[in-house]
């Protein structure tokens, strides 16, 4: 009897979904993100907007804007995003991806990518060569 209660306990555990992995991040990233550079290189504050695997960010010059389809890879350290350019007024960048890794931590969304087509992901969010970006929900 112990045992059928057991079985059956483990299967109302399992039917309520207390096995389930945590939320991935593409939840946490959804929804309107202001952005403020990391660095002096570039100036202004871009702006993010994610729906679903779809992302689009826009500049301060509104005349320069990507949109790009979105991958994450949420087992590496740290986490990486591809991200394939799908539209830009920029033309040498559409069909090419960019590399980035990111973090979410305290509400507040890292991202650190390379140029589009560059082949190597950053190695760190410090990268040299690399544009850190840190976004909030406004």
């Amino acid at each position: 009897m112990k045992k059928v209660m057991i079985a059956v306990c483990s299967l109302g555990l399992l039917a309520c979904g207390c096995t389930k992995p945590p939320p991935s991040d593409v939840l946490a990233l959804q929804g309107n993100w202001s952005g403020k550079e990391a660095d002096t290189r570039h100036i202004g504050s871009p702006t993010m907007v994610v729906q679903g695997t779809n992302l689009e960010v826009y500049e301060a010059d509104t005349n320069i804007w990507y949109k790009a389809n979105v991958v994450l890879d949420e087992t590496k350290t740290p986490k990486q995003m591809l991200l394939l350019i799908t539209d830009s007024p920029l033309s040498q960048y559409v069909g090419k991806r960019a590399n980035a890794i990111y973090q979410l931590q305290d509400g507040a969304l890292t991202i650190t990518a390379n140029e589009p087509g560059n082949p190597s992901m950053p190695a760190n969010f410090t990268s040299a060569d690399a544009r850190t970006v840190v976004f909030k929900h406004p």
